[in-house]
């Protein structure tokens, strides 16, 4: 994605993040929700046409969501959903990656509250060489492009047992979408997709009164300052947050007074 849909996938999933962070257990439905979504979606050129029109009132597009999903889905995958046809797309092919991405990201949220977001992604690259190493495997799913759900069911199959059943339903997923994208490519990216995420830090951030830009932005320095490395935060509100701000990444728990003493510490070492 590229300009105005590169900014509004940031913004959808950041906000999705805090949704999956309070998921327990649940990520998985949600992120097969999202796929059943995106792929209704493709199915109906009309549909993707009044989601991803910029001219068409917001309001138009939230209700055509409730309309069509609202008895379909969790209320976390219909509010996700909704906040995707809020934003703006270049392209209306943005809005099906956007929604597919979000499911990925559900997923992957699994993995790394498991422990296992590495092992997903290592698994993730090395199926996409094991297709690009074997020409009968790549025949294979190539041969069934017509009907994408055999490549997914043909890769299930070949997976079962020998990978973890998350990178086995991304890859279903990579491979189960009508795309004219190579399917050894499509595992590639969600494997690169779980690798920007495993090298970007998450924090949530809990304040009694909402965060302006500014305020966010110097958040995000000092926290990128303290960890060496860009800090994605997931901001809620919360007017019993005691001190008025609680920033928990990894393992890590602080408060505003906590987090005050170690940028002073960090100051005085740099110094």
């Amino acid at each position: 994605m590229r300009g105005t849909s590169s900014t509004s996938f940031g913004e959808v999933l950041q906000q999705a993040e805090g949704a999956f962070s309070a998921q327990s257990g649940t990520q998985e439905s949600t992120a097969e929700e999202l796929f059943s979504t995106a792929d209704a979606v493709d199915a109906s050129n009309q549909l993707v046409r009044v989601l991803s029109d910029p001219g068409r009132p917001a309001a138009v597009k939230e209700d055509t969501v409730r309309s069509l999903f609202g008895a379909q889905v969790s209320p976390a995958a219909l509010e996700i959903t909704l906040d995707v046809v809020r934003h703006r797309w270049s392209e209306q092919e943005d809005i099906l990656d956007a929604l597919e991405l979000l499911g990925v990201s559900a997923l992957l949220s699994r993995a790394q509250a498991d422990g296992v977001l590495e092992q997903v992604e290592r698994e993730l690259f090395e199926i996409s060489r094991m297709i690009d190493d074997s020409g009968d495997l790549t025949i294979a799913l190539d041969g069934s492009r017509e009907d994408p759900s055999q490549r997914a069911t043909l890769l299930r199959r070949l997976l079962d047992g020998r990978a973890h059943s998350i990178t086995v339903a991304l890859a279903a997923r990579a491979v189960g979408r009508r795309t004219g994208i190579k399917p050894a490519r499509r595992i590639e990216e969600f494997a690169r997709f779980a690798s920007d995420r495993r090298r970007l830090a998450f924090a949530s951030v809990a304040s009694a009164v909402a965060l302006d830009e500014t305020q966010q932005s110097r958040l995000a320095a000092v926290l990128a300052g303290i960890y060496g490395r860009e800090i994605q935060m997931i901001l809620h509100v919360d007017p019993d947050v005691v001190g008025g701000l609680r920033i928990q990444v990894g393992d890590d728990l602080y408060d505003a007074t906590v987090l005050a003493r170690l940028t002073r510490a960090r100051q005085r070492l740099v110094a």
